[in-house]
């Protein structure tokens, strides 16, 4: 049985509730000062009908503090989705971690969010 998209699922999510902040699934090449990146990391089929899927979320900003304030946003997004209420098949949300992450490359603020989510397709 095929999975859930849970990296597209989350980021057009994410997208419809951050107005302003473009959010995707790969870093784009012309990167915004502001971003919120969603990436499937790994995870593992359960069954035939659950996914625990490992995702993670970037979250870039001008400011340390911005992005800080940007991944506490999208955290508090991600883990509502363990209510089972908010998109169909999302079972439970675990946080494994947030924490900043400076981006050395880019030469700024980035924060790293990581998160086991559970999915089922029926």
């Amino acid at each position: 049985m095929p999975r859930l998209n849970v990296e597209g699922a989350v980021r057009a999510y994410l997208e419809g509730r951050m107005p302003g902040t473009r959010v995707s699934v790969s870093v784009p090449e012309d990167r915004p000062q502001t971003l919120v990146v969603v990436r499937r990391n790994g995870g593992r089929r359960v069954n035939a009908l659950l996914d625990r899927a490992g995702l993670d979320v970037l979250c870039w900003a001008p400011t340390e503090s911005e992005a800080c304030a940007l991944a506490e946003r999208a955290s508090d997004l991600v883990l509502a989705l363990g209510s089972g209420h908010i998109l169909e098949g999302f079972d439970r949300v675990e946080e494994e971690s947030l924490r900043s992450d400076y981006d050395r490359q880019a030469r700024s603020p980035r924060w790293y969010g990581s998160y086991t989510i559970t999915t089922h397709k029926y």
